[in-house]
């Protein structure tokens, strides 16, 4: 792996009012919100009782929200609790009660004194849970063990209507780029169905780095290209097909894993151009979508619609799956219109 991988930037100077336990979390939260920088350097439970009084005090996001007013609440809580920082000393989090996690070293070997936000370490820490125990797919029959910053799907109708999908599809099986391949599993359903080549390729280095360690762990009988670019990357090789598991709602991109969650203006037009001159003659393009964007932001163009009507694809097949609510913080089974889909797309 010679890109570099992406990991929160480690901050070597600052001028952050230290501060404990004794400081009540009320008191911590306010200063926070007022635009003051704070080093922990106690407990870990200091840091996580101060960022609930943040959320608590810039008020926690309605279950109905708009997706506007979501994003919104959201980015000022972040930017607030990216001035809660924690200390790091040979690749260890500084503070009681704080767990061990391998990402401190593998990220940074060569640093032995910094800070981190808190919120920074929080997320390292899920990671490598997440890493070290690896995530159960059933799709897959077994765990994948996703790196730092790949995003990693929390629920799987959309993978499960994949599988139903590729389990019908009888076209040749020589060649398949899976466009942005995330953690991987698009790659390893593909490689499971038999496809000889497949081409997997991310914009996130940390993704291609996921995926590499993956095949080493469990390796497979087709031969997996990892292309570290944009969309189909570099060729001009004719693809028999091509898989798209795209962010299916608009919004802004602040992180690679928010590139996995949503999407920019301009990239579904990226990708069907790629596409476009791409696509062998009879090959055909699988698209994994969700008409989330259509129940949160009506009022923009569906992506894959307004392709159509340029006339470069056509339609073949639309499958389509209700998505089954989730409950909220009471159990209580939520109301959803959400259905997951697959477009299978040709040349026109």
């Amino acid at each position: 792996m010679t890109q570099a991988l992406n990991r929160p930037a480690p901050i070597l100077r600052h001028r952050a009012m230290p501060i404990d336990g004794s400081m009540p979390a009320e008191q911590a939260a306010k200063r926070l919100a007022q635009g003051k920088q704070l080093l922990i350097t106690d407990h870990y439970r200091t840091g996580v009782l101060i960022l609930e009084e943040l959320e608590r005090q810039l008020g926690k996001v309605p279950p109905n929200a708009p997706f506007e007013q979501r994003q919104s609440i959201t980015a000022r809580f972040r930017e607030a609790a990216l001035r809660l920082l924690a200390p790091i000393t040979t690749h260890r989090l500084d503070l009681k009660e704080s767990r061990p996690c391998g990402f401190l070293r593998e990220l940074y070997p060569d640093l032995k004194r910094f800070t981190l936000p808190f919120v920074e370490v929080q997320s390292l820490h899920g990671a490598w849970e997440r890493y070290d125990e690896g995530c159960h797919l059933a799709v897959l029959g077994h765990s994948i063990h996703p790196y730092y910053g790949t995003y990693a799907p929390t629920r799987v109708s959309h993978l499960e209507l994949f599988g139903t999908w590729l389990s019908g599809y009888s076209g040749p099986q020589r060649r398949a780029v899976d466009v942005g391949t995330g953690s991987g599993i698009l790659t390893l359903m593909l490689a499971r169905a038999g496809f000889e080549r497949i081409i997997a390729t991310d914009t996130n280095p940390n993704a291609i780095e996921s995926v590499r360690r993956e095949l080493i762990r469990r390796p497979v009988h087709s031969t997996v290209d990892l292309i570290h670019g944009d969309l189909l990357g570099p060729g001009a090789a004719p693809e028999e097909l091509i898989v798209f598991n795209p962010p299916w709602v608009q919004g802004e991109v602040t992180s690679q894993v928010d590139g996995a969650l949503y999407f920019t203006p301009g990239l579904f037009e990226r990708f069907f151009d790629q596409a476009a001159t791409r696509l062998a003659p009879e090959g055909r393009i699988a698209l994994i979508f969700s008409n989330i964007g259509t129940l949160v932001q009506p009022d923009l163009p569906h992506p894959i619609e307004s392709e159509l009507l340029q006339n470069r694809f056509r339609l073949v097949t639309k499958l389509g799956r209700k998505v089954k609510a989730r409950p909220d913080d009471r159990g209580r089974k939520r109301r959803t219109k959400e259905r997951v889909e697959i477009w299978e797309l040709a040349r026109a």
